[in-house]
């Protein structure tokens, strides 16, 4: 939320979006881990993180095909750079 004053926070029924002017970001919020789903393209993403994976061919919630796995604060430290990455692509 901290990246652009714009940025609306959209409860949807199985996670959360967070978009500007289309989203940015899905969160479902799981018993031990958060999980996004990035809009970026994964193929375009270099030294993707063991956090993360390609569900571009998978079967999920939210918008997205960039998927990470954030089960503690270093993993979430991980995934911000990516945020920052799926936030400039949508035009933040």
């Amino acid at each position: 939320m901290d990246l652009d004053s714009a940025m609306e926070e959209a409860p949807k029924k199985f996670y959360v979006a967070y978009k500007i002017s289309q989203n940015i970001v899905c969160m479902k919020m799981e018993a031990r881990k958060l999980v996004l789903w990035l809009k970026l393209d994964p193929s375009t993403v270099r030294k993707k993180p063991k956090i993360a994976r390609d569900v571009s061919r998978t079967g999920h919630l939210g918008t997205g095909d960039f998927e990470i796995n954030v089960s503690s604060e270093q993993d979430f430290e991980t995934a911000k750079p990516f945020i920052e990455m799926a936030y400039r692509k949508v035009g933040g």
